[in-house]
């Protein structure tokens, strides 16, 4: 936008710097049709009043535009055109200050002039006696007799001449109804072409750095040679402006017809969009009434499967309770004769009935009483595809089985460590791993994917402070690069990425109490989904959860927990699984606040005092595997789901003292710490 008006350019105040503050926007009814014509307001569609023009050069009433601005916030600093979105400065004097194409403004005045005198009969009243409240003694208005361009007024005879009285106003051309009529007065001379700045400067020259026409002031003050290149305003430098315009006019014509060719396209494109449309939604009505007949068919063989299952189970029970029932009945007469025989009886007829009563007694002992029902299968429902086109659709079918056990094959082993404990596989397919020797060196080994120790990091008191003995137990790498750890003291410690010590970070219980106060130890640890640390002091018998955030911790939540909380793993479920190996020898999946939700008891095949769990993680399926370090040495798979757990079976026997357990990325493998090696194994459905 320019500082000056006339045919050839915009005025203007400067705008102002948009301070990042809401932009005002202007709707319509249709932003994208163009006005009828330049006279016309491209927002309420009517002729121009008290026009402004934008940027785009697309022209508005300001009353139109003083509307829309009052929807959007205080302070806007542009405004968005409603015919093509283009962004628009304001001032701090808001759209008042926009200025008006001048050929704009004459047109709309030639238009306006026209429509008025079309009609000679037709009485125009004076404009400067309505605004003023000069009527006649009658009280009505006054009829105009001349129109000033200047000051886009009607005037009646006196206001004509008190006009010609004013000094601002002795340039101002006055022109009667008739001469305008007679056609004496070309309209096209009707333009105003005085300066905006100086009311009483005719605009004589044009500044050619700037581009905006001025007054002699102007170019003496505001455009001053030789800053400024100067030419007369007179027809020859006209010409050569509009020869400028007229070349640009041209070329954009090539511009004008590719844009055509690419609405005509974009139409195309949005009748295709529609008939590719109706035809998918008839493809996917197609696939809806397949899903459903599919779902139906899937439903009935469903309830069919259950039926004979339970039937087939049900008679078994009953066979087995015919049975039982017998042996009781059967059981019940050998007693009493038993009894009465051996009380009652002679010596002739307690040898007589010696070989059937011990030999029917035998025969129902306890080790020989069969259940052939001992526990019902589990009806779970496994996902299988229907191989429906377009849209990848799963139904739901019933399968009578208990989960896959997943068998596990040893594909390597590595490390020589002295009491390895935690393990964590990082994303990028290396290991952590927690190990201490004796009383002397207290380490996190880092191995790459092949096993090769790649660093290790001093974890002992002297590099960390913290207490006599600083033994590691569980290590985490956190998203943000860091390594978290725990160990025999009561702190969680920081690490950075190279290994070098950072900070070391309290737990607190749930009463508030910090894990230095009371000389706790915390070994437990793992990451949630949000990154956030779960914590486990196995001292005082809570879970801590903690957000770590540039070398400082946010204590989010702790709960008390019923067994010591050595090991810990997250679930898919947002939920916690933690094991004790110690005093109560358990596993349970715990919620946020530190219910038990389930307990994974030991396998039928271990006797509690021989079930010690140390290292458990959960996959995103919901297998939950279980390390056994005593006795039936082994890792154990169990299934959570929201509503129930169960045991599965035993993975793999190939392990002596496992405790730490890592799943990898993708979870076909599983890293096992077997105390002094670590094992990696290929995880496989059976």
């Amino acid at each position: 936008m320019r500082e000056d008006s006339s045919q050839f350019a915009f005025y203007t105040q400067a705008s102002i710097v948009n301070d990042g503050r809401k932009e005002a926007s202007i709707t319509t009814s249709d932003s994208s049709v163009e006005p009828a014509d330049l006279v016309h307001c491209g927002s309420c569609r009517k002729l121009l009043q008290d026009p402004r023009s934008l940027s785009c050069l697309h022209s508005f009433c300001l009353k139109c535009l003083q509307q829309h601005i009052e929807y959007a916030e205080k302070g806007v600093t542009s405004l968005s055109c409603p015919t093509c979105s283009t962004e628009t400065k304001l001032s701090s004097g808001g759209v008042a200050d926009l200025g008006v194409i001048a050929f704009v403004s004459r047109q709309r005045n030639e238009r306006q002039v026209r429509d008025k005198l079309a009609d000679e009969d037709a009485k125009i009243m004076c404009t400067n006696c309505e605004e003023t409240g000069d009527a006649s003694s009658s009280g009505r208005l006054n009829e105009a007799v001349t129109r000033c361009f200047e000051c886009d007024e009607y005037l009646c005879e006196s206001c004509t001449k008190m006009h010609k009285t004013f000094k601002l106003a002795k340039h101002h051309q006055l022109f009667t109804f008739d001469e305008l009529r007679s056609g004496k007065v070309p309209l096209s001379l009707l333009n105003q072409n005085t300066c905006k700045k100086h009311k009483d400067e005719i605009l004589m020259f044009y500044c050619e750095t700037c581009d905006v026409p001025m007054c002699s002031k102007c170019a003496v003050i505001a455009h001053r040679h030789p800053e400024h290149k100067q030419a007369e305003l007179d027809n020859a430098a006209a010409e050569r402006l509009s020869k400028t315009i007229l070349e640009l006019e041209r070329e954009s014509s090539q511009v004008a017809i590719k844009v055509d060719e690419l609405i005509a396209l974009n139409d195309e494109l949005e009748q295709k969009l529609t008939a590719a449309s109706a035809k998918a939604l008839c493809g996917i009505d197609k696939i809806k009434s397949q899903f459903l007949e599919n779902l139906e068919k899937t439903y009935k063989e469903s309830i069919d499967k259950l039926n004979q299952y339970e039937d087939q189970k049900r008679e078994i029970l009953r066979k087995n309770l015919t049975k039982l029932k017998n042996d009781r009945a059967r059981l019940s007469t050998s007693r009493m004769i038993a009894r009465d025989v051996t009380q009652k009886g002679s010596e002739y007829e307690i040898a007589a009935v010696y070989a059937d009563v011990t030999h029917s007694l035998k025969e129902l002992s306890v080790q020989k009483l069969e259940t052939p029902l001992t526990k019902l299968s589990r009806v779970i429902f496994r996902r299988i595809e229907t191989g429906t086109p377009v849209i990848n659709t799963r139904l739901f079918a019933t399968e009578f089985m208990d989960p896959p056990l997943m068998k596990m094959n040893k594909v390597k082993e590595f490390g020589n460590l002295k009491n390895g404990r935690g393990i964590f596989w990082t994303e990028t397919g290396s290991y952590i791993v927690a190990n201490y020797n004796g009383w002397s060196e207290y380490h996190y080994h880092v191995y790459s994917d092949e096993g090769e120790l790649k660093s290790t990091i001093d974890t002992g008191f002297r590099a960390t402070g913290g207490g006599r003995e600083s033994y590691p137990w569980c290590v985490v790498l956190h998203p943000n690069g860091h390594i978290f750890g725990t160990g025999k003291p009561q702190y969680v410690k920081e690490y950075n990425e190279d290994g070098t010590y950072v900070i070391r970070y309290s737990t607190w219980s749930p009463d508030n109490v910090a894990s230095d106060a009371d000389d706790s130890t915390v070994q437990g640890l793992a990451l949630d989904k949000d990154g956030n640390l779960i914590v486990g002091n196995v001292t005082k018998k809570y879970v801590s959860i903690m957000k770590p955030d540039c070398n400082y911790i946010t204590s989010i939540t702790s709960m008390y927990v019923p067994i010591q909380p050595c090991f810990i793993s997250a679930t898919p479920l947002d939920n916690i699984i933690i094991s004790s190996y110690d005093e109560e020898r358990a596993v349970h999946v715990i919620d946020r606040t530190g219910k038990v939700l389930f307990t994974l008891d030991p396998p039928d095949e271990i006797p509690q005092k021989l079930w010690y769990p140390t290292g458990v993680c959960s996959s995103k399926k919901g297998d939950v595997f279980v390390a056994n370090y005593v006795g039936k040495v082994g890792i154990y798979q169990y299934q959570v789901t929201p509503d129930d757990v169960w045991y599965i079976g035993c993975n793999t026997n190939d392990v002596t003292q496992p405790w730490g357990l890592a799943l990898s990325k993708d979870e076909k493998k599983l890293a096992v710490v077997d105390n002094t090696r670590v094992k990696i194994f290929e995880i496989n459905i059976d």
